[in-house]
């Protein structure tokens, strides 16, 4: 078989991996996969496919930001102004590690998740690569420049024309022709991008359509469930208005937070909060749930979108609040600004979701609405479109 070379550089949380799982799984009997992961936390997603090792990873740093009045990031290339894209000896040591593994591996796919340097430094070696993830992490690479995303941030600290110079003084000895905008770091050979139209923001410049969403199993339209089903990660839950208001709604709370810490799940427990120890089924979460509360992470409200749900949210980052902005306009979801939460308001804005009718109607029609976007089989389109780099039949 093949050798294909899982990757993911920058970004946190388990949707990384458990993307790159789900293609590897659709791949498994014409691929042995080698991977690196610049967290390695939850390699164990993998196991049975590859054992993953540490790669490289795309430093944060907001020095600059903070030095200029540190203003939300307005466009994608301002986050990869942060992430080291205007420091050609991380682009240098990083591309040099990946050709480095691709020549000792002997691959013959990249498949990457948030992983530019992993795709510049296969387009250097001629070889296929795939850039995978959600819409909003998978630029298309046909843009002349990084669009602004969300009207109310739109103060850009970098010269994009010259980040591109930049980081064309880094890759030219890799193999790699100039670039003549950023978003050509996002070239491959195919983009196989899981999302809804209507949260891409790059739906536009697409020239293929979008798979469905990564919803962690198969889901089901919402019944009358009565519970509140949380998710949210360890630092959300370090808001302790945000702890006391969950423990206090009054309905049954049903709540995931991955690798929770234990001292805060035996609080929540012995408070009456039913905390889950490992994912739950989305079936069983629009089968039990009544409204979603969460940080407006891409797969949960997806989650919600394609059972009905309606939702409360408090994003915690840029690609959540543009998630969260979506969903608002469509009347199906609260957003909470982090900076606001208090025990009170929280709890009054949870419980009048919970008891709106109209919001619920209001998601019951859109779930309907992109019921055809979930029907596509996400496994089958995966292996048609490796299929079609690699010159091969299915």
């Amino acid at each position: 078989m093949l050798g294909a070379l899982l990757a993911w550089e920058h970004g946190e949380g388990m949707g990384h991996v458990t993307t790159l799982k789900a293609v590897a799984e659709a791949l498994s009997d014409r691929f042995t996969f080698d991977t690196a992961l610049c967290d390695l936390t939850h390699g164990n997603v993998l196991a049975g496919l590859c054992t993953p090792v540490q790669g490289p990873w795309l430093p944060m740093s907001e020095d600059y930001r903070i030095s200029q009045g540190n203003p939300r990031r307005a466009t994608w290339g301002e986050f990869l102004g942060d992430v080291g894209f205007r420091q050609p000896e991380i682009l240098r040591e990083s591309i040099t590690w990946w050709q480095g593994v691709m020549r000792e591996c002997e691959i013959s796919l990249v498949i990457g998740d948030c992983a530019p340097c992993a795709l510049m430094a296969a387009r250097g070696l001629e070889i296929p690569s795939i850039a995978i993830s959600t819409g909003y992490l998978t630029p298309p690479p046909n843009m002349d420049r990084f669009p602004v995303l969300l009207p109310q941030y739109s103060t850009c600290i970098y010269d994009e024309a010259e980040t591109v110079q930049i980081v064309n003084s880094a890759v030219a000895e890799f193999g790699l022709p100039p670039l003549k905008g950023l978003p050509e770091i996002y070239a491959s050979s195919d983009q196989i991008v899981f999302s809804l139209d209507i949260l891409d923001p790059y739906s536009a410049f697409r020239d293929r359509p979008p798979l469905p969403p990564m919803l962690g199993g198969d889901t089901e339209p919402a019944a009358e469930g009565d519970e509140i089903f949380v998710y949210f990660s360890n630092d959300d839950m370090k808001n302790p208005e945000l702890v006391e208001a969950i423990c206090t709604l009054g309905p049954a709370v049903r709540l995931f937070v991955p690798q929770i810490d234990l001292a805060l799940a035996a609080e929540l427990i012995w408070r009456g909060v039913h905390v889950e120890a490992d994912p739950v089924a989305p079936a069983l979460i629009a089968r039990r749930s009544r409204i979603l509360v969460n940080a407006a992470q891409y797969g949960m409200t997806c989650l919600g979108f394609a059972a009905g749900l309606p939702q409360v949210a408090v994003p915690r980052d840029l690609e959540k609040q543009y998630n969260a902005s979506v969903a608002a306009s469509r009347g199906v979801m609260c957003p909470i600004d982090r900076q606001d939460i208090t025990v009170e308001g929280f709890r009054s804005i949870v419980l009048d979701a919970y008891e709106d009718a109209a919001m619920t109607r209001r998601a019951r029609d859109l779930a309907e609405d992109l019921r055809p976007q979930f029907e596509v089989n996400q496994r089958k389109m995966i292996r048609r479109r490796v299929a079609a780099v690699m010159d091969y039949r299915v």
